[in-house]
């Protein structure tokens, strides 16, 4: 087995996720904290982050070294990878104490179609059958996690075709998962059963709208400052949307676009509009940083569905 990179988890109303809804769905709280992954490869425990291979001394490999409940696991059930939210503080600082250092659990997937895991719990004989899947349902792999001693995150409700707004609350409300207060970065929807228009297995997420106001002002932006003034002029709405339906049309997909976007309108605002800024602000003294990251605030405002935020 190799590294392999957990799927990219889409925006709700993606072309990638369309027929989502459609069935007995799993809703989970949406962690704030670091993708990562542990797996077995010639008989050896090994540790990942979203995009690389890590080992000791970092954090996380050293959390899997010293539990050896994960290794247990991986080589009773040789083929399966454990995917995980390692919780270290990013934006959401209100979990309660005891969740820091630790990894939960959010998937389970098999390498191997035909594997059929057999094991006992709680004195009974049981049998794992992979049957052409790769992700494992919930209520399959979380008896079987808790009996080594490894955490995972519980949904919030499993829901027969949720509807939009019964999504956008429960993101808003019910994504209390290890909170002290309030409602976590938002909520994840899984159908085990799903497979979309393309063939892929694809998860959506729903982001809190709070958190989503975080994430857009979260670079502490100044008040008044000449960057900011320049960006409100001309990174408008009608701007970052045109922009928006170019790149759709070239790509044929709005998925996936938004470092792209960022960058196409960021690039207009300094090659179209910066000479009109330097006659009506009167030779203004610009930091081209400070310019770039309130035009990203800017194009993240106009169009949030983009990158997965909702501003209520």
């Amino acid at each position: 087995m190799t590294m392999i990179k957990y799927q990219h988890v889409d925006r709700i109303d993606s072309d990638n996720t369309d027929g989502l809804l459609d069935g007995t769905c799993h809703i989970y709280p949406k962690m704030d904290g670091s993708n990562m992954c542990a797996y077995l490869e010639d008989g050896k425990v090994c540790t990942m982050s979203r995009n690389r291979v890590i080992e000791v001394p970092e954090p996380f490999a050293r959390f899997v070294e010293g539990n050896p409940g994960i290794g247990e696991l991986l080589r009773a059930f040789p083929g399966l990878r454990l995917y995980g939210e390692w919780m270290v503080p990013h934006t959401i600082r209100s979990y309660v104490g005891e969740t820091w250092n630790r990894w939960f659990v959010f998937d389970v997937t098999a390498e191997d179609g035909d594997a059929a895991y057999a094991y006992e719990l709680d004195g009974e004989r049981r049998v794992l059958e992979v049957a052409g899947r790769t992700y494992i349902p919930y209520e399959e792999y979380e008896p079987i996690l808790r009996s080594y001693g490894i955490d995972s995150i519980p949904p919030i409700a499993i829901v027969e075709n949720p509807t939009m707004e019964v999504l956008g609350r429960m993101a808003d409300e019910d994504a209390t998962f290890m909170m002290a207060e309030g409602s976590g970065e938002g909520i994840v929807v899984k159908r085990y059963d799903f497979v979309n228009r393309y063939g892929r297995t694809e998860w959506a997420k729903v982001i809190n709208s709070e958190y989503s106001r975080k994430r857009i002002v979260r670079c502490n932006r100044g008040e008044g400052t000449i960057e900011r003034d320049i960006t409100d002029r001309y990174v408008t709405p009608d701007l970052v949307s045109k922009e928006c339906a170019k790149i759709v049309e070239a790509t044929g997909t709005d998925s996936g676009i938004q470092g792209r976007l960022l960058s196409t309108v960021y690039h207009c605002l300094v090659t179209e509009f910066m000479w009109d800024a330097v006659k009506r602000f009167g030779n203004p003294t610009v930091d081209f940083k400070a310019l770039r990251r309130e035009c990203d605030i800017a194009v993240k405002e106009a169009r949030p569905e983009i990158f997965g935020l909702r501003l209520v």
